[in-house]
């Protein structure tokens, strides 16, 4: 053989073990099994709301709310309902009252509450604002034991999470 048929062998044995790597790498030669990762889920925390009703109710009648609503998770929501048979009410004669009067409640107040028209609430903020149309209404079935009382309305709001 001559120098340079040498240096031509030498060349092609080389470019013959680089593919055989390739090769080997392409058909399973590595193994990425049994790698994980630890992470911790959020906790749930109450979406709240409080709301303030723009007027004075009667049978058959219903008033707008000015609301505030905090979400301290840490994620965006969004309400959509007030979820069934959660509302509770308590009357008080004055708004200083701190004992409730046991002739006006949830059942003979005839209290519903509407749907909170999708309020998005960002996360970490106790800082939403929204107006609730038509939110508080007084049944035609509310008991006069209810006229001219402080009434403090309890809920529990239904929503999703939001992307």
């Amino acid at each position: 053989m001559t120098k340079r048929s040498v240096a031509t062998l030498a060349g092609v044995a080389l470019a013959v073990t680089g593919g055989t790597a390739a090769f080997a790498y392409a058909s399973g030669w590595f193994n990425g099994e049994g790698s994980t990762v630890a992470a911790q889920s959020s906790e749930i925390k109450p979406v709240q709301a409080i709301a303030t009703a723009a007027g004075n109710l009667w049978p058959k009648h219903s008033v707008d709310a000015s609301v505030t609503v905090g979400n301290y998770n840490e994620y965006k929501v969004i309400a959509k309902t007030v979820k069934a048979g959660s509302v509770k009410v308590k009357a008080y004669n004055t708004p200083t009252d701190t004992v409730p009067v046991n002739t006006c409640n949830e059942t003979n107040a005839d209290i519903s509450l509407g749907d909170p028209t999708d309020t998005t609430i960002n996360p970490t903020s106790w800082s939403t604002q929204a107006d609730w149309i038509g939110f508080v209404t007084m049944g035609e079935n509310a008991s006069p034991d209810c006229a001219n009382k402080v009434l403090k309305i309890t809920f529990t709001l239904d929503g999703e999470l939001l992307p």
